[in-house]
């Protein structure tokens, strides 16, 4: 079967081309250290990336959500760590107080203490985190939760909302304690029976507000174990999404980083073709029909 020149020519120029077009591509991945390009060399390969790569931003989304949250518990803790240290202190005082055989003068000096201690824990009711907004007033977190109406009398005006923020796909974390699962009316009430019992040396009250002040240290020790259960949720959380992120990485670069030695050789082995196949379509292309026929 003859061969025109202009099919030999046309078939190795193909030829070239392609090999050209292969070493240019090897280049390409070599520059970027990707297997890919462009998303048309494997239109498969290019969706799994783009969702491995989703995937990936999104385990990161909830990491941030689980940092912020576990500051805003942080500011929790520390404040129910310090109503707790007051409560506790108002028990000893009341305790102390309760004895019979103290003086008056001793007693109003407790009564002080107490009146100082009942301020702390309105302060503390009413902590803010870091962003200025009050952490145990529900939704309503631009607003002090625990108000006192000048006589005595404090009460919470904060809501019932759950502040939750997103962990996974599929799961959301509350974050905050409500101030009115936290402290009511009668807590501070009791700090107040406390102090005025104090004052006007009036042992049966202070004796009688024993048992109100431990209720209500009582219900603080649950509040911190709810917080130290998220806290410990938010930790396991962000474990989990640790072991996630890992495991779509090494997928990720499975399908999208490449292989440097392999790509190298390949590259290598390609150019010392077109190499070769240039040399050749050259040398006979520049053959004429006398040069056959000497």
């Amino acid at each position: 079967m003859k061969i025109s020149t202009a099919q030999f020519f046309r078939t190795n120029a193909e030829a070239l081309t392609k090999g050209q077009f292969t070493v240019s591509e090897l280049q390409a991945k070599l520059g970027s250290g990707k297997q890919l390009t462009s998303p048309s060399q494997d239109p498969h390969k290019a969706s799994l990336i783009s969702r491995l790569e989703s995937n990936l931003e999104r385990q990161a989304i909830y990491q941030e959500n689980i940092a912020v949250a576990k500051t805003r518990l942080t500011s929790e803790e520390t404040a129910l760590s310090s109503i707790t240290e007051v409560f506790l202190r108002a028990s000893e005082l009341a305790i102390q107080g309760a004895n019979g055989t103290m003086a008056s003068e001793d007693r109003a000096v407790l009564g002080a203490e107490v009146a100082e201690l009942r301020k702390e824990l309105i302060r503390l009711a009413n902590t803010r985190d870091v962003n200025g907004e009050y952490i145990f007033a529900g939704n309503r977190v631009d607003t002090a939760p625990f108000l006192d109406d000048g006589t005595g009398q404090v009460n919470y005006v904060g809501d019932t909302g759950k502040l939750r923020v997103n962990v996974s796909d599929s799961r959301s974390v509350a974050v905050n304690t409500l101030g009115s699962e936290l402290l009511s009316s009668e807590d501070f009430a009791a700090m107040a029976s406390l102090e005025q019992g104090l004052i006007q040396n009036d042992v049966a009250a202070v004796q009688s507000s024993i048992d109100s002040i431990k209720l209500s240290s009582d219900k603080i020790s649950v509040s911190f174990g709810k917080m130290a259960g998220r806290f410990a949720a938010l930790d396991s959380q962000s474990v989990l999404l640790e072991d996630t992120s890992l495991r779509l990485e090494s997928l990720l670069s499975e399908n999208r980083d490449l292989d440097y030695a392999k790509a190298i050789t390949m590259l290598s082995k390609e150019s010392m073709s077109l190499q070769a196949l240039q040399a050749s379509f050259t040398k006979i292309s520049q053959l004429s029909l006398f040069n056959f026929m000497r």
